[in-house]
């Protein structure tokens, strides 16, 4: 009977502590999950910030109104965009692109449009019920913006691209005309980091912790473009993320 009683306290007990540590677990989730999307409020290089401010600001000394509201229009809205996708895990490829566009448009005013670039959707992907984590391509676009058109005769070009590739699977490629991986090594011999790294070492990280959390394996691929076609230059990175 003693026995029967203590055996029956100590499952309940167990049960408690299963119970706890499972919504420990799912706090400590909920936790990460929301730590990991404010830090895509900080992704945003605060040089790009300020020199946006800076370029926006020399059209109102110019008195070119036009232009000046049009590009604190686009500053605002991409701010906005990026505060809605940091209170998600998940955004629509429709929200990403529109986020991208801003965020271009930008970059392009920072850089006296010195590159010009494209975003490419498949038809067969709907991109309003179609979701993704938000800001995957973000750090290797500004690596090519900043990094990769340097050293380059060419005018810079840039193309972000949603593939379909099955029902369960969509693709994103970021393709640029920059310097590419093995001149970008080359660079930093001596640090043994280029900012191409950097890029791929923060996103390998969300990556594994998406992964970890949220049970989504995003597979990411890097290609040297010189390395396949000796003509040419520049990166490509492949994102296969299931849907």
């Amino acid at each position: 009977m003693n026995g029967s009683f203590f055996f029956e306290i100590f499952t309940v007990a167990i049960t408690m502590v299963a119970v706890v540590l499972v919504l420990a677990y799912r706090r400590l989730k909920r936790k990460y999950l929301r730590l990991e999307q404010q830090l895509l409020l900080s992704q945003l290089n605060p040089h790009f910030v300020f020199n946006s401010l800076t370029a926006i600001q020399s059209y109102v000394f110019r008195n070119e109104a036009h232009l000046a509201s049009k590009y604190l229009a686009s500053f605002a809205k991409l701010t906005r965009l990026i505060l809605e996708n940091s209170r998600s895990e998940l955004c629509s490829i429709e929200n990403e692109v529109a986020t991208l566009e801003h965020y271009l448009e930008l970059q392009s005013l920072r850089f006296s449009n010195r590159f010009d670039y494209s975003i490419y959707v498949d038809e067969k992907i709907d991109a309003d019920s179609t979701l993704i984590p938000p800001m995957l391509t973000q750090p290797f676009i500004e690596n090519a913006i900043e990094h990769g058109f340097n050293g380059i005769e060419d005018r810079g070009k840039l193309t972000i691209s949603y593939l379909y590739l099955d029902k369960h699977h969509v693709e994103i490629e970021v393709k640029d005309n920059g310097v590419g991986i093995k001149r970008s090594e080359q660079a930093n011999p001596a640090s043994g980091k280029d900012h191409l790294s950097l890029a791929t070492e923060i996103t390998l990280e969300r990556l594994k912790n998406i992964r970890h959390y949220k049970r989504l394996n995003i597979i990411l691929t890097l290609v040297d473009t010189g390395s396949i076609d000796p003509k040419q230059h520049g990166t490509l990175v492949k994102f296969k993320i299931p849907i």
